[in-house]
């Protein structure tokens, strides 16, 4: 029982991990959708990257209210960064590996250092025009994996507990009911209970054998009454 309790335990935690994963992935990428959408809308009015100044303030408003938020950052296609919430970051080159996969369109991740960067592209009417990529501290992550953890583990040993009492208790139940014939027997050969047992069990034997022992007492009471009456008339 304890095993299965175990085996379902790192199941749901496995699973709780997966979930966890999918929930920031969800937000970061809800996050990063609405950037995209700024931005294009800017561009496609005839703005250029660098004189949508609103963004800078934008991103720093989204970095202020989610602190699991390490930095946002937004470069054009050439892989220069425009805007950042880390201010000494911005004209700076932004890695390889996150200029290179805005050719898709789909959101991507990389892990590394204890965090992971989320990233997608944005366009202007003549194609792909830069990327955003905002970078996530996995400490929360990890500090809901680790309170889920801690949660299956006390209602892991709270099951198991309950398992231990309840078997105690079968158990009890099962040696009870397995030797009350040998108590009954142990009973009624004390002549504790004098009631004739029918059937053919433990008990109706040692109700005959008890009977038995009575009446041998009796005959045995009866002929020392006899020795003592003789002794009396001689």
């Amino acid at each position: 029982m304890l095993a299965i309790l175990i085996v379902v335990a790192a199941g749901a935690y496995l699973a709780g991990q997966r979930v966890t994963a999918e929930i920031e992935r969800a937000r970061v990428s809800h996050l990063l959708g609405n950037l995209r959408s700024t931005t294009e809308a800017n561009l496609s009015i005839g703005l250029a990257l660098d004189q949508v100044s609103s963004l800078q303030t934008r991103i720093e408003r989204e970095k202020a209210g989610d602190s699991s938020i390490l930095a946002i950052d937004i470069f054009n296609l050439s892989g220069r960064s425009i805007y950042s919430t880390d201010r000494g970051a911005v004209g700076e080159a932004v890695p390889d590996t996150w200029s290179k996969p805005s050719g898709t369109d789909e959101i991507w991740s990389q892990s590394a250092r204890g965090e992971t960067v989320f990233g997608t592209r944005f366009d202007n009417d003549l194609g792909p025009a830069g990327g955003i990529s905002v970078s996530v501290s996995d400490s929360a992550r990890s500090g809901r994996n680790e309170r889920l953890l801690a949660d299956l583990l006390g209602r892991t040993a709270a099951a198991a507990l309950a398992g231990v009492i309840v078997a105690g208790l079968l158990a009890w139940t099962f040696a009870a009911a397995m030797t009350r014939p040998f108590r009954n027997v142990a009973s009624i050969l004390r002549g504790e209970d004098a009631a004739v047992v029918p059937g053919r069990g433990m008990e109706h034997l040692a109700s005959q054998t008890r009977r038995a022992w009575t009446r041998s007492e009796e005959r045995i009471d009866a002929g020392t009454r006899q020795l003592e009456a003789l002794d009396d008339d001689a």
